[in-house]
This record gives C-alpha cells, structure tokens and sequence, in this order.
C-alpha cells in the first residue's frame, strides 16, 4: 500500500544558497548542520579504520583478527539496535540539539579512552561507549537532515550533505595514509601511535561539540508528538512500514547502506594491513596501501554524489533506489572478488562501488525524507536507524567470520548479495505504487 508523500512548499521560508529551508530554520542552522555532519560522520567511520592499530597494540593474533573486528562492531551494534528506536523518540519530546549534543560528547570520551584498552574485555567496554554516542548522534543527524529542508529542494540538500561528509571521509583515509608511517619514522611505538590518532579524533569531537551547540535550531519542530508516549511513537514507526511500502522500502535501503560503509571501514584497512604483513612489509605500509583504496573509494563517492543528488530530483525516488542499488550490488561483488588489495586490478571496481555507496545513503535518505509523515518523522527516523543497525549486525556477524574463514573479500561479497536483494525489491515496489 502506498500513501501521498509528504511535501512542503513554503516559498516564505529562507534559503540556503538554492536550497529552500523549512520555516523556522535560518541560513545558520543549515550551516551547522553542514560543518557538524561534515567533522562527525567521519569520526563514526575512523573508529573502525583505527582498529588494526589496536588489534597489534593489544596483541591479537592474525588468524581470528576480522572475527573479533567483526564481532567488536556486532557489540556496538546490538547496543544501538537497543536503543535507536527511543532516540528517535526522544528527538520527537524533547528537542534535536540536546540528543544530538550527548551523542557527541559520548563519541568524544570513547576516542579518548580507547588507546587505554590493554584487552579484549576493554576494547568491549570502550565500544560500548562509542554504540551509545553513535546511536544518539547518527539517529539525530539523520532527522535533523530531514527536518530542515523542504521536499523541492530534498534531493539536492541530501547530495550536498553526502558529498561533504564524504570529504570529511576522504580526508581521513588520506591523513591514515601517511600519518602512523610519519609517526613510526619519529620512533614512535604502535601504542604512541594509537594514543596520537585517537586523540585527535576527540579534538575533532570537541570542535563539532561547540559548533553544534551554537548553531544547531534550540527549537523542537511545531509538529512533533510530544504528548505520546517513547513506546507509542516506536509502534507508530513500525506501523508506517506496514501502510506504506515505500517507507518499507526506505527501511530495506537503511538496513543494506550502513552495513556498506561499515564493511569498507572495517575491513579494508585489516585486508591491506594483512596484505603488507604477507609482502614482508609493514604497518604504515599496509595503512598507506588502504588510504589509497580508501580514497579512490570516497573520491568516486563525491564526485558522483552531486549527480546522483540531481538524478533523484528529477526521477521518482524508488526509480532513485533502483539506479542506486544496481551500482552498489556491482561495485561490492566486483571488488570482493578481487584476490590481491596490492593488485592494480582493485580500482575499477573500488571506483563502482564508491558510487554504489553514496548512490545508496542518499536515495534512501530522500524516500524516507519523502515519505515519513511530519507528525512522526522522529519515530520513523528512528526505525530507519534501527534497521542500519540490524545491517550491521548481518554485515559484522558474518563478515568479519568470511573474512578468516573464507577470503577477505568475503565480506564485500556479502554485501553485493544484500544489495542484489534490496535491487529486487525496490524494484517490485516502483512497478505497484507507480510514480510519486
């Protein structure tokens, strides 16, 4: 059963640049909005590029390394799962900012504890943390994204935000690429190392902590159900899957493009590290050959973000979906079958997975942008959320398992059958709602 998207037309309301805003939000917040995501969603991805690190400082042999990478990002995961969906919730009763402020800050004492770990049972306590932060911050960010801009100029404002975020991504992978070989050649140990990077990583924090808290709107949107109780607000996102299959569609997009870009974070930079090791090289090798992926990887993202973003504001969302996870399904299969990270023959299909992965954040981010009901959209975007982290934890579970047991390109492959699943559907659900 499909339903009416929700669009707002306000040729009252301000502007961004060309971007029409909602009433009520002004240039400043959509700048904070822009520079916040662009320091933080980065910061999400870093933990798990980070991991080898620890996994040498903490000493944890080769031969169960994705496993436990794996099953470290299934723990953060499962405590996100728990409570994405009253976040949402709570964004809806008591205002974006201050969710999105305690997010922020648990990110920040996760960063700046990690280095500690000297034990499986930490690096589990300290991921504990980071699945707090992350759950509050992601869920938020997602809204406040939604909350913000008007349907006409969604598509646009959705690619924006994912082209930016995705520079902050590959700034990242390009600072990894040569920073622990710099810091290596300076004497430094792998925990003086750990202890550097992670530590920056919580300036950055901080630095988004004081920008959002200055910017972000202070006011709850007009429509929100604050009266509703957290459990009637979760049953409402449920429910709206069950009404409308695009929002179930939206759901399915969720669940396969947060286990993407997790997969990428977590195991390429092991694959490449792993990869060294067997050349006889070492870490700031394996580091530099995996920022090199990396950045391919986002520069594809970017460049193609801005394209995908016009192609969704001139054809119907779902058909959006379609283009985007025929893109994702190829890209991941294609590079997972690759049998060598140090092989030339890596990069095409690291340049089509990368439009497969911005292809598939943000069309999912405008049919649910479309289609969420303005009276429940935090509840919506809360399930939304929940279904990324039970991605993750299919992607995880399993792949960190293919990659010791199978291949390291297991888990990419994993994701191409994921993505081929969703293609299918999206596909089912254009031809029976027809064009919105």
């Amino acid at each position: 059963m499909s339903s009416t998207p929700y669009s707002v037309v306000d040729d009252s309301a301000r502007k961004l640049g060309g971007l029409w805003l909602m009433p009520g939000i002004t240039p400043a917040n959509g700048l904070s909005y822009f520079t916040t995501a662009f320091l933080m969603i980065p910061m999400l991805a870093a933990f798990s590029m980070l991991q080898p690190i620890m996994l040498k400082v903490v000493g944890i042999e080769r031969a169960i390394q994705g496993t436990l990478s794996g099953d470290l990002v299934f723990w953060q995961e499962c405590i996100v799962l728990c409570i994405v969906p009253m976040v949402g919730a709570l964004a809806d009763k008591f205002g974006r900012r201050p969710v999105i402020l305690l997010g922020i800050a648990l990110l920040s004492i996760a960063y700046a504890l990690y280095p500690f770990a000297d034990s499986v049972f930490m690096m589990y306590a300290y991921r504990t943390v980071f699945g707090f932060g992350l759950a509050a911050f992601a869920t938020t960010i997602t809204i406040v994204n939604t909350d913000y801009v008007q349907d006409r100029s969604r598509g646009k404002w959705v690619a924006i935000a994912s082209f930016s975020q995705g520079t902050g991504i590959f700034i990242v992978s390009q600072l990894l690429r040569w920073l622990p070989n710099e810091l290596a050649g300076q004497g430094l140990s792998a925990g003086e190392i750990a202890n550097a990077l992670f530590w920056a990583c919580t300036g950055i924090c901080v630095l988004a902590f004081c920008i959002a808290a200055i910017g972000l709107s202070h006011n709850k949107p007009p429509e929100a159900r604050e009266k509703d109780p957290l459990l009637v607000l979760i049953r409402l996102g449920m429910q709206a899957a069950r009404e409308n299959s695009r929002v179930a569609l939206a759901y399915g997009c969720a669940f396969a493009a947060r286990g993407d870009v997790l997969v990428v974070g977590t195991f390429t930079f092991l694959w490449t590290q792993q990869g060294a090791e067997d050349l006889g090289l070492g870490l700031g090798d394996g580091f530099r050959r995996g920022g090199i992926i990396m950045g391919v990887i986002q520069f594809s993202a970017l460049a193609w973000a801005l394209v995908m973003g016009f192609i969704l504001d001139k054809v119907d969302r779902a058909t959006g979906v379609i283009i985007a996870f025929t893109l994702s399904a190829i890209g991941y299969t294609s590079f997972g079958l690759v049998g060598d990270p140090f092989s030339n023959s890596i990069f095409l299909p690291a340049v089509v997975l990368g439009m497969g992965e911005s292809s598939t954040i943000i069309a999912g981010n405008a049919l649910i942008g479309q289609s969420a009901s303005p009276s429940i959209r935090g509840a919506v975007l809360g399930v939304f959320a929940l279904c990324g982290a039970m991605g993750i934890l299919a992607a995880t579970s399993l792949g960190g398992r293919l990659f010791d047991l199978w291949m390291p390109g297991g888990p990419f492959v994993q994701m191409g059958v994921i993505n081929t699943l969703i293609l299918a559907a999206a596909i089912i659900v254009r031809r029976r709602t027809g064009k919105q």
